[in-house]
């Protein structure tokens, strides 16, 4: 039996709205609406969709960065939504996140063994010689070297940038990475040796990925496990062979078939998926990829699908849509 990490439970997260000189509340924003996911120790889970489906916001609730309107998660074994003060400092060193702009997260006042540094002086762990030590050793870890310790942030590329997150993130020791974005800022000639580093490191240090991403081909080239969401949703969920293989729902089928192949050229004719997101504060009624989806049917504006598996053969593949259940 897989080790289960962190379970989710109905997570939610609405952003509420407010209006007037008493600022009141007059709607909610449905960023993420619903969830419920487990997550395997040692995995790659991807979260993939397009710009507005909640994917960042699902990563920041799932470690409290953003407090969840309702739900549970579960990490560790521990109700880590009703942590509080000491024991959520503690639990909080098991989870880390890696941000999508590297020259954003880094402050440019700070030399990198400062901001290496920082983990240990907040957490209170080891020594000053310790901590010196350390921070050479994470250096290296990720490809860079110990001399690079007294170097400001400015003096390194974008990719050197991305490095130095993630030996910041990985400097507590965390069971837990959440990856939102982390190689969109990058060239494309940087992104595959950063992949490739975070593979390594994964399998060096027992590492659980979240791996956040509009790219379907970098989430092919990493990922162990795809949930793809749309508009608060996860509209399904597969292992990374049985989803490009075999995506059953419409909204994954036209994520797949968008992904540019080499050597396709003008052969490749297919149909593009057309309008945009729908806003969360006004969600359509019943299934929300209905108004852009191709197989659009009756039942389709005016029930919400559950996420359920349609296909004996794999029973962990998942898909909300009404496309694959018999109509009453």
């Amino acid at each position: 039996m897989n080790d289960v990490i962190l379970d989710v439970k109905h997570l939610k997260k609405h952003f509420p709205v407010k209006q007037g000189l008493l600022m009141r509340e007059v709607a909610q924003v449905k960023a993420v609406d619903d969830i419920s996911l487990e997550i395997r120790r040692g995995e790659t889970i991807g979260l993939v969709g397009e710009s507005g489906c909640g994917k960042s916001t699902l990563g920041r609730a799932l470690i409290r960065l953003y407090e969840p309107s309702s739900g549970a998660v579960t990490f560790n074994g521990r109700d880590f939504l009703n942590l509080k003060g000491e024991d959520l400092r503690r639990e909080r060193r098991n989870m880390q996140m890696i941000f999508q702009d590297p020259y954003a997260s880094l402050d440019p006042r700070m030399t990198v063994g400062q901001i290496l540094s920082e983990p240990f002086e907040i957490h209170g762990i080891l020594k000053s010689r310790e901590r010196e030590a350390k921070v050479k050793s994470l250096l290296e870890t990720v490809g860079l070297k110990a001399s690079h310790i007294n170097r400001y942030p400015h003096e390194f590329s974008g990719g050197q940038k991305q490095r130095i997150c993630i030996a910041r993130a990985l400097a507590l020791e965390p069971s837990l990475i959440i990856c939102d974005e982390p190689v969109s800022a990058l060239d494309v000639s940087i992104q595959a040796q950063i992949l490739n580093l975070m593979k390594d490191l994964q399998k060096k240090f027992n590492l659980t990925y979240v791996f956040i991403s509009h790219d379907l081909s970098v989430i092919e080239h990493i990922c162990d496990r795809i949930a793809v969401m749309y508009l608060g949703k996860i509209v399904e969920i597969a292992t990374r062979e049985e989803l490009f293989k075999n995506p059953q729902h419409p909204y994954t089928q036209a994520l797949i078939q968008a992904i540019p192949r080499i050597g396709e050229g003008k052969r490749r004719i297919k149909k593009s998926l057309g309008g945009e997101v729908p806003s969360p504060l006004n969600p359509p009624s019943g299934c929300a990829f209905h108004p852009r989806c191709p197989h659009r049917m009756d039942i389709c504006d005016k029930r919400v699908p559950t996420l359920k598996n349609h296909n004996p053969a794999d029973p962990a593949h998942q898909a909300a849509c009404w496309l694959y259940e018999k109509q009453p």
